[in-house]
């Protein structure tokens, strides 16, 4: 009796965008660490906020905070023409998200410009803009998707050299820090991928008000003791400027007649 056969399945454009990146990727010695938080309050003053902003901004302003407070989360090797590090001075998230491209769910990615100096309220905002508006209304993933037309040798290349040849080209192309988290499919990401130094990813946050915090770093750009100090400033940043910023946006209490 024979099998039934399969079918050949063409190697579409977001298939090429992942593979590029995990190429990329093959060149970073990536070293996770986590660290597993309680944040009651937090919680209670997001869900008083008016408007209510979503876990995602909340924790993405948080670590980026805590990069501007430790400046070795703001460096990036690069490697053309020598290797060398560079020291940003403000962050460029890269976040990834899921749209469908063809027909099929594809991973992309945007990027949010400085978080740390944005409202809760805007990058929130750009969040439901990269989530409703349609793929070909985003500029940074018009770029993907145009890129991913290229022949492959041109566009590792292309990657390549964008990533590692000035501190600018990464910022503009690549971004300071990658955001992904896959807890919204029923599971959480655990051994991240990505071409930049560092990859800041999280669980769901629980009702309880706790959360484990995940980062990814480049052992070439930064010790394992620096990153785990870096998500206790994150820690630190939810509790002080964050927890402040949603105060502020609490729904005034209603008077009793």
């Amino acid at each position: 009796m024979s099998l039934p056969k399969g079918r050949t399945v063409s190697f579409s454009r977001g298939r090429r965008i992942v593979g590029d990146i995990v190429a990329l990727a093959r060149d970073v010695s990536l070293v996770v660490v986590e660290r597993t938080i309680a944040i009651p309050e937090v919680q209670t003053a997001r869900d008083r906020a008016e408007p209510k902003p979503g876990w995602y901004p909340v924790l993405l302003k948080s670590f980026a905070l805590a990069c501007m407070s430790r400046p070795e989360l703001r460096r990036s090797i690069l490697t053309f023409p020598y290797t060398r590090l560079y020291e940003h001075a403000c962050t460029v998230a890269a976040v990834t998200v899921e749209r469908l491209v063809d027909g099929e769910p594809t991973v992309l990615f945007f990027h949010v410009r400085e978080p740390e100096r944005k409202p809760l309220t805007q990058i929130q905002d750009r969040f439901q803009r990269i989530k409703n508006e349609p793929v070909e209304a985003i500029p940074d993933f018009r770029r993907l998707l145009r890129i991913a037309r290229l022949p492959t040798p041109i566009r590792r290349l292309l990657s390549r050299f964008s990533l590692n040849a000035s501190g600018a080209g990464r910022e503009k192309f690549g971004g300071t820090f990658a955001a992904s988290t896959t807890h919204a499919g029923g599971a959480n990401l655990t051994l991240p991928c990505t071409p930049l130094s560092t990859l800041f990813t999280f669980d769901e946050v629980t009702s309880a008000g706790s959360v484990t915090l995940r980062l990814g770093f480049d052992h070439r750009v930064m010790d394992g003791m620096t990153a785990a100090r870096g998500l206790v400033e994150t820690e630190a940043a939810l509790r002080g400027p964050i927890l402040e910023e949603l105060v502020s946006l609490a729904r005034p209490a209603r008077q009793s007649a």
